[in-house]
């Protein structure tokens, strides 16, 4: 594996940026991944500073202590899931963080040579984990849930068109033969979207279900939700917090939250007074959601659904 180009790091200088990190600070990574960030964010927190540097995935963990093998003083690597930030900074023993990141993007690496069935252009195992000792694969979602209940993740998580047709077909299959690789879910799936849609359609017709799949084999909204909060909570009085999202429904959540601690109102319309007990509690420092210039696009197309958000805690 060439360890150098096993991630490159999306919006490296406007995370920077907005992360406005100094010599000292204690900066909480959720999404270690490749540790592209993360080494020019030591760089900006040496010689005293620290990094928590978080991932679910045994492989990530171990070619990023390889990578950043020359910073040992100033990081700590930690295999939990970044929702437990809480708990996680209470057996460092540490209480309070300046910045909290997270790159919600699953890495070049997970999808192209993790053989866990992530992407649609190769036939592997259905697995989808990000940790391995989970019990829920994406195997078990296939073969075990109600056909109502697959219909349900394909539109909420894949927002998927044509997740009737497709839960039906795959229950349909099931019945005669396991599903197992991907190769078989992508039949599938080409059998259930009409003809003339797949060819009005961008990109390859399996992204949705692929990307709804994962999100609940790893129960990866639940974990932002549960993040941003207690990430916020852990804040000091001018920290910032920074995300990177790639899809409208990670998106939404950050916007919504970001809003919330803001303390403008997200009670519907309707309501005659406001009942979520809003409180201006910080600063939202990107009044527009920040998107990769053309020439990043370029040079790493995965970058392109990227946008960045964040805010400052008031002090």
């Amino acid at each position: 594996m060439n360890f150098e180009n096993f991630h490159k790091p999306v919006l490296l200088k406007e995370v920077l940026y907005y992360l406005n990190s100094k010599d000292g600070d204690i900066i909480f990574d959720g999404t270690l991944g490749g540790a592209g960030h993360t080494i020019e964010i030591i760089k900006a927190i040496a010689p005293t500073g620290k990094i928590i540097g978080v991932d679910l995935d045994s492989q990530a963990l171990s070619t990023a202590a390889h990578k950043l093998k020359n910073f040992t003083d100033n990081v700590i690597l930690v295999k939990d899931n970044f929702a437990n930030v809480e708990s996680i900074l209470e057996k460092l023993k540490i209480k309070k963080i300046n910045g909290f990141f997270l790159d919600l993007g699953i890495s070049s690496n997970q999808i192209e040579k993790s053989g866990r069935g992530f992407s649609y252009v190769r036939d592997e195992r259905l697995d989808m984990r990000f940790n391995d000792s989970s019990s829920l694969s994406a195997c078990s979602v296939l073969n075990e849930y109600a056909e109502d209940k697959l219909k349900e993740i394909f539109y909420k998580y894949g927002e998927e068109r044509w997740a009737p047709r497709i839960a039906k077909n795959i229950v349909s299959y099931r019945n005669t033969k396991k599903i197992k690789y991907t190769g078989e879910l992508v039949d599938i799936i080409r059998r259930s979207v009409p003809s003339y849609y797949k060819n009005r359609r961008k990109g390859h017709p399996a992204k949705r279900i692929f990307q709804a799949l994962r999100i609940e084999v790893n129960k990866e909204l639940e974990s932002l939700n549960k993040a941003l909060d207690r990430g916020f909570e852990l804040l000091e009085g001018g920290g910032r917090m920074v995300t990177i999202s790639y899809h409208s429904l990670e998106d939404r959540i950050v916007k919504e939250k970001f809003i919330g601690f803001s303390g403008r109102c997200t009670c519907p319309p309707e309501f005659p007074v406001c009942k979520c007990g809003a409180r201006k509690r910080a600063e939202i420092i990107t009044k527009k959601v920040v998107r990769p210039l053309q020439s990043e696009i370029n040079e790493n197309p995965r970058a392109k659904s990227a946008k960045l958000r964040a805010l400052e805690k008031l002090k």
